[in-house]
């Protein structure tokens, strides 16, 4: 049940119920169907989530109802959620009361890569200024990162910084991002690109292309990584591992038809059997951004034709045929189980559904890949 092209280039994803999930202190975390539940509190990975949504949104639609007040709230809630060492809380109640010390590696990770889209790409002054002065502070620390994923964020929010263009899409917005501090982010996206490419080598093998020997949660931002690596650097090594490692997620979760996510009722193990259940939104997110990369970087259209269909796991395109995003209100259920959706609908799942419907649309109404790359990564090294 593919979308019409009618329905892809749709300015932009209602943000109706995103505003309805917006407490005073920031995004709170959950809801019970479709109301949302104060009780759960708020956190830093759903406001670097609102705030990517919020700098996407405004650059395509200056006028989109909330986005503004939305990115506002969510700019101030990684502000005040910064460490003095570059890391972040995470946790906190509805009023922004932190209930922790430090959060995640993982969730530090996320806000860099929001800092770094909004550095360069913020359309709001503000928030430009929040993202450099953060990602600043945090160049040190992301550098011992150990979470692979944490690494995969913060290399795409480098690389966002670095180059807005190549890594995103969008223009730069304002001032060019100082040249020393660009020097920075790239030896600091190098580093950890090639710790993430180190992780594959030690882990992967013919039967098992993968960067450690389980498949989890948010897999395709791990291939996305690598490639976004590549385009900025044009390192041939970040681009073969990161296309490698796609064809292999691909393998296994996406046919000429169907997006079939990983389960975290089990997650995958090299040895044992995938879980197909329950099916998390931010899967198919993380699969069409990766497809969309790999676009980018070759030109090749098959990748492209995969981000349609991982899109259209929202839609339908499932092993369920049921619908999980709700696009006239903007809202997503939080997991697809076998013959019935979670009917909770949640900031990560409503957000990870304006995030792909926001990427998806820009590449229909643009139709454009990396003219600078394409073709230039289509063959891996031996």
């Amino acid at each position: 049940m593919l979308m019409s092209d009618s329905q892809h280039q749709a300015a932009n994803p209602s943000f109706e119920h995103l505003k309805a999930l917006l407490g005073p202190a920031g995004v709170v975390q959950f809801a019970r169907g479709a109301v949302p539940d104060p009780g759960t509190g708020t956190c830093l990975d759903d406001n670097v989530r609102a705030w990517i949504v919020s700098v996407l949104a405004l650059r395509n639609d200056p006028e989109q109802p909330y986005a503004r007040l939305i990115g506002d709230t969510a700019a101030e809630f990684v502000r005040a959620a910064a460490l003095p060492n570059g890391l972040f809380r995470n946790f906190a109640d509805i009023d922004g009361n932190f209930l922790e010390a430090c959060g995640s590696e993982a969730s530090c990770g996320r806000a860099v890569w929001a800092c770094g889209v909004a550095a360069a790409c913020g359309p709001v002054p503000e928030w430009r200024a929040t993202g450099r002065s953060l990602l600043r502070t945090a160049l040190p620390a992301i550098r011992s990162f150990e979470s692979q994923h944490a690494r995969g964020y913060a290399i795409l929010g480098l690389a966002a910084a670095a180059a807005p263009t190549i890594a995103t899409g969008l223009s730069p917005e304002g001032d060019h991002v100082d040249p020393a501090d660009r020097r920075a982010f790239v030896d600091a996206l190098n580093e950890l690109a090639s710790k993430l490419a180190d992780d594959f080598d030690a882990a992967s093998s013919p039967q098992w292309s993968w960067f450690s020997d389980a498949m989890t949660w948010a897999n395709g931002r791990l291939p996305e990584a690598l490639l976004r690596a590549a385009a900025v650097t044009e390192n041939r090594r970040f681009a073969a591992t990161g296309l490698r490692a796609l064809e292999f997620l691909a393998g296994i979760t996406q046919s000429e038809r169907i997006f079939v996510p990983i389960g975290n009722q089990g997650w995958y193990r090299l040895g044992a059997s995938r879980a197909v259940y329950a099916q998390q939104p931010i899967e198919a997110s993380g699969m069409v951004d990766a497809w969309l990369a790999a676009y980018a970087l070759t030109g090749e259209e098959h990748y492209r034709a995969g981000a349609e269909i991982a899109f259209d796991w929202y839609h339908g395109g499932n092993t369920e045929r049921l619908a999980v995003a709700r696009p006239t209100v903007g809202a997503c259920h939080d997991g697809l189980h076998a013959g019935h959706v979670n009917e909770n609908q949640g900031a990560e799942s409503t957000l990870s559904y304006m995030h792909a419907h926001l990427s998806i649309g820009a590449l229909h109404r643009s139709g454009a890949q990396s003219k600078k790359f394409s073709g230039a990564f289509a063959e891996s090294d031996a």
